[in-house]
């Protein structure tokens, strides 16, 4: 059964028995009162007031108001706005989705053949200027991602993908707009997906889909959820109470984001109580000793949905040729790179094993233990046989300097006497590769990727990228050979058609993601087969064979799945780190300062 909030209350109260566990400690500062004789009076360690504000710290600024275009596709947008913005299904932290009980009454499939689904809105919903969500704001939505245009001009480009909603034929509205019936054209699995981030139909259609802003804007992004942007500046956004929320209230009153340049003035920003709660998008040993060694903060670490990989190109002159790309992979030490990088983070983080899935997804292969123990110097190696391949341990996790000598010996490289690789006519094997800045486990990572490159006597050159979609183009057209990149999965595998296929379009453009130009037939068949199969259980193998193809042509060398991090004062209440790093404030209305409570618990003393 679905209360009158955002989420089912079951998944709610769960994620809240995790919170009090870990903030305890405040009960001693508020202190033990003392009671009758023989007993000591403590107070509940959650209690949330009503009121007040939060703030909260992130490192990185929104870039645009619209989400779902290609200049809003950004971590900051999607979680600024995840407070603000109605969407028909939203990630929880345990890796499923379930529709947003305050936006749609009901979703369902109604047929297969064609696959019709239907929803219903809560006739409760409305935007924050008091005007209906309806059918017209899903429709508009569907216009503007599917990729063409219509009999009425209706564009399609400029979208942050266009997956799914291109294979809709139709979205009609029914029950005064309170009913939406999406026809589907071909079928398409992964349906939850769409109708994310839902902007006003009546506000886009005069402002345009790409309104061109810099940042979130309060005359574009009308609430349709708990909270409503009150103000903006550079480095600060402000959310309050949306006052025609229709569901279960927040207990804040305000809530502010506050933009810092980096995890380290993050730290500073908490340690002295400047903000409440701060989440990086990547961080250090620094950090974590700083938040974890105050008294009353609470921080905790897991590991996130994203995870880098080594990608190739597929036409470049260098790595056109598998053998060469296989070369590169061999030269590659996961399990050092895994120790230097990131082993101090997490204990659990192993080599990757998957092209489409993080390692802390239900649906990643599980891998068997690593059969040797590896030291943890940057680029140390073993002379230890590699075990054979299996679909839980696809690819050695150690450099093999033998198949290094033997893929690029068939890819006719010869060894010169320093140990370099050339071709018969003196060309030296040398790549360039790209590296995202942005990303601060890929700019880690890329150092000891170079050194072991360069110590299996492949030449690198480093192209500095400042995000993964400049790196990424950077590959696609040819300004590199290979691409340091993470990729952020969800629990909706069809993304890897954008990842592996050329189906979307040209890279970079509406959701294509397709950096190493792979266009291969049997694996655009096998991701699109399995995006149309409805059941899960006939997609998965599907999906696995796909992965087992990709690993054979080594489009890409998966590293490792990245560490989060977020930690907060132990003087607020129901805060926890979701994997889904734009989804942290999934659930807002859970969010509170904490208050002693009126009614103590009376414990027998010792």
């Amino acid at each position: 059964m679905t209360g009158p909030g955002r989420r089912p209350a079951l998944r709610r109260w769960a994620a809240l028995l995790v919170v009090v566990t870990s903030i305890v400690a405040p009960v001693v500062a508020w202190g033990g009162a003392s009671g009758a004789a023989g007993t000591t009076t403590t107070y509940n360690p959650w209690v949330a007031g009503i009121g007040g504000t939060l703030t909260l710290g992130i490192d990185q600024a929104p870039t645009g108001c619209n989400p779902n275009s290609a200049l809003g596709d950004t971590w900051a947008d999607h979680l600024v706005l995840e407070a603000v913005l109605p969407s028909a299904f939203v990630v929880n932290p345990s890796d499923n989705s379930s529709y947003d009980s305050a936006v749609i009454s009901q979703a369902e499939v109604q047929s297969t053949s064609p696959q019709r689904v239907v929803y219903t809105i809560n006739p409760q919903a409305v935007w924050s200027d008091g005007k209906p969500i309806t059918a017209a704001d899903f429709i508009y939505a569907w216009q503007q991602q599917r990729g063409d245009a219509d009999a009425d001009g209706v564009p399609g480009g400029g979208s942050a993908s266009t997956l799914g909603y291109r294979d809709v034929k139709s979205v009609k509205g029914s029950n005064h707009g309170r009913t939406v019936t999406v026809v589907f054209k071909t079928p398409f699995a992964d349906w939850q997906s769409l109708f994310d981030d839902l902007l006003p139909a009546h506000v886009m259609e005069q402002a345009g889909w790409d309104p061109g802003c810099s940042t979130v804007d309060p005359a574009v992004d009308l609430s349709g959820g708990p909270f409503k942007i009150a103000s903006v500046a550079a480095d600060r956004i402000v959310l309050d109470r949306n006052p025609k929320w229709w569901g279960q209230a927040p207990y804040l009153d305000r809530l502010v984001i506050r933009v810092a340049d980096g995890p380290a003035q993050l730290a500073n920003w908490l340690t002295t109580d400047k903000v409440q709660a701060v989440l990086p998008t990547s961080y250090d040993q620094g950090f974590l000793q700083q938040v974890s060694g105050t008294p009353f903060q609470d921080s905790t670490t897991a590991l996130s949905s994203t995870f880098l990989q080594l990608e190739f190109s597929t036409t470049s002159p260098v790595t056109g040729p598998v053998d060469v790309r296989q070369a590169v992979a061999h030269a590659v030490n996961r399990q050092a790179l895994v120790n230097a990088v990131v082993g101090w983070a997490s204990t659990s983080i192993v080599p990757g094993v998957s092209h489409l899935y993080a390692q802390s997804q239900s649906t990643y292969p599980n891998p068997k233990p690593a059969p040797l123990q590896i030291a943890g110097q940057a680029g140390a190696t073993t002379t230890t046989t590699s075990p054979t391949p299996t679909p839980t341990q696809p690819f050695p996790l150690v450099d093999d300097p033998a198949k290094v000598a033997e893929y690029l010996a068939e890819a006719d490289y010869v060894k010169q006497p320093d140990g370099s690789w050339e071709l018969p006519d003196g060309t030296p094997l040398s790549i360039k590769l790209a590296v995202d800045q942005g990303d601060a486990w890929a700019a880690q990572s890329a150092a000891l990727v170079t050194q072991q490159l360069q110590a299996a006597g492949i030449g690198v050159t480093d192209v500095l990228a400042d995000s993964a979609t400049a790196a990424g183009t950077d590959l696609a057209e040819g300004l590199a050979d290979a691409a340091l990149l993470p990729f952020t999965s969800s629990p909706y595998p069809s993304q890897a058609l954008a990842w592996y296929t050329p189906l979307l379009g040209a890279p970079g453009h509406d959701g294509s993601q397709d950096w190493s130009n792979l266009d291969d037939q049997t694996v655009n068949n096998l991701l699109t087969k399995a995006s149309q199969q409805l059941n899960p259980d006939t997609a998965s193998p599907l999906y696995t064979q796909a992965d087992q193809l990709l690993w054979t042509q080594m489009v890409a060398l998966p590293l490792f799945t990245e560490p989060a991090a977020m930690a907060w004062s132990s003087y607020t209440a129901g805060l926890g780190l979701n994997p889904y790093g734009p989804n942290l404030l999934w659930f807002p209305e859970d969010w509170g300062l904490r208050v002693p409570p009126t009614s103590p618990d009376t414990v027998p003393g010792n």
